[in-house]
């Protein structure tokens, strides 16, 4: 019996799933629809769906903060008066702080002077202190203020966000329409895609995303936006690497973490090794747990046996469109075949449904794609290069003989293996399917009628999105990938 109903339980929550799925997809394809055929009423209709996110936003915001404060704060010469117990993050708490004899408010970080997680926060202060010198806006990473360290606390103030992602999904859209909760479930993937594509554009990895490190900031009176938060953990990646080893004292959220990372070699040991899509990996399980309000896994003694299983299969979502292939191939264990979020974010922008929708959406907000074209100075590069551990630095210094060339925004390692074949590009994956046109891509990738171009094994990377790529009409995207 107990057999039985367990099936049963499992077979109507498929069914639920492959239902939730196909409304997303019926859901999107009404609103291109509607888009396209009166675009004016269209706009407004997102742009109320907008304001009602925002009012979400502000009221979550308010059911947030607790019990009142009344204390005296100064750093870095600006002194706060705090006012409210927020909520409780990475290592301290968090109160809300207004700037003395104005309106300014702050979120102040409070964390004991501990040597146990000094590295962390120092991880968190140098990290964003270096963001704010690149220029995007809104940026995709918490602002971050000043900071104040007594022998016995450490004081961070930051902006103040509204609320988690987390937070916002699971209490405010129980009673909102599916037209609503698809709207709103977009945005949440437009941005924090954007948000990881800025780390990608860094060569960093966060190594802690959740939903809990996501947060929603409201930019003035009609957008928000989403931002990453909590970078203890953070990792900078060397350049001709896809994988590093972390320290074994490095934070990470089970199911969140990536399966390269919680992967047991033969001596039972944990690798620890993130890689460079495992930040994807976390954004894959994040969307999964909002969309289809469960853990694709039933707890965690299954995801440790999905995670050292050579022959478990990848995460599949019952059901046709919707999120579904875009969290199928952000879900994919082997690193070298999951989506890159900005992959992911291009092929959204390019899907003949969901882009349309997309772009009404960066109207009412703001771009998502900016930050695949953000320019990164070198004088910038060099000190994130700091992020890198000592053995990583090692790497660089004793791997192969290499020098770094800048030409306008795209910046190109290059070996002395670059000089032997100049006319040799790679074969883009996507070949004929294709949708990247730009110049920068057609000059790093060959497509099919390339005289460097290659088939199947010889070189030419295969299309993970296979012939549901939606990016046919890109030639920088086609010049890389075959379908």
């Amino acid at each position: 019996m107990g057999a039985s109903g367990s099936k049963k339980k499992l077979q109507s929550l498929e069914k639920q799933q492959e239902m939730l799925m196909r409304e997303h997809a019926e859901m999107a394809k009404r609103l291109a629809e509607e888009q396209e055929q009166g675009k004016k009423q269209h706009e407004a209709a997102l742009e109320q769906m907008a304001q009602l996110m925002l009012l979400l936003i502000a009221s979550q915001a308010e059911t947030q903060t607790t019990k009142k404060e009344e204390q005296l704060l100064e750093i870095e010469g600006v002194t706060y008066v705090i006012t409210e117990f927020v909520n409780k993050g990475g290592f301290g708490q968090i109160y809300k702080g207004v700037v003395k004899g104005s309106d300014r408010v702050a979120a102040i970080k409070i964390m004991p002077n501990s040597p146990l997680i000094q590295k962390e926060i120092e991880n968190e202060i140098r990290f964003l202190r270096l963001t704010k010198k690149i220029s995007l806006e809104p940026h995709p990473v918490i602002d971050y203020y000043g900071c104040k360290v007594t022998s016995e606390h450490i004081f961070i103030s930051m902006e103040l966000a509204h609320c988690d992602v987390l937070t916002f999904w699971f209490q405010g859209m129980a009673d909102k329409s599916p037209e609503q909760q698809f709207t709103f479930g977009l945005v949440i993937i437009m941005y924090t895609l954007r948000a990881l594509a800025f780390l990608e554009r860094l060569n960093i990895i966060h190594g802690d995303i959740k939903p809990q490190n996501l947060v929603i900031v409201q930019q003035g009176e009609g957008s928000l936006c989403v931002k990453l938060i909590d970078f203890g953990t953070v990792e900078k990646m060397h350049t001709l690497r896809s994988l590093v080893t972390v320290d074994a004292t490095k934070a990470h959220t089970q199911f969140f973490a990536s399966p390269e990372f919680l992967r047991r070699d033969s001596k039972n040991l944990i690798s620890r090794r993130l890689h460079k899509k495992s930040d994807a990996w976390a954004a894959g399980v994040m969307f999964y747990l909002l969309f289809l309000a469960k853990l694709p896994w039933e707890d965690e003694h299954e995801y440790e046996n999905f995670v050292n299983d050579p022959h478990a299969e990848d995460v599949v979502i019952p059901g046709d469109g919707g999120y579904k292939l875009i969290i199928e191939l952000l879900l994919k264990k082997d690193p070298d075949e999951r989506a890159s979020a900005k992959e992911t974010l291009l092929q959204m922008k390019a899907h003949p449904v969901l882009g349309k929708i997309v772009e009404a959406l960066e109207e009412i907000f703001s771009p998502a794609d900016d930050v695949c074209h953000v320019k990164i100075p070198n004088s910038l590069r060099e000190e994130m290069a700091n992020f890198a551990t000592p053995q990583q630095r090692a790497r660089m210094v004793t791997g192969s003989t290499s020098s770094t060339l800048t030409t306008g925004s795209t910046s190109k390692t290059l070996t002395t293996d670059s000089f032997k074949h100049p006319q040799s590009r790679r074969s883009c994956r996507y070949g004929r399917d294709c949708y990247r046109k730009n110049p920068e891509h057609r000059e790093e990738f060959a497509h099919p009628g390339d005289r460097d171009h290659r088939e199947g094994g010889s070189g030419k990377e295969k299309c993970r999105y296979g012939s549901q790529c939606y990016r046919k009409s890109n030639a920088e995207h086609m010049a890389k990938y075959s379908h």
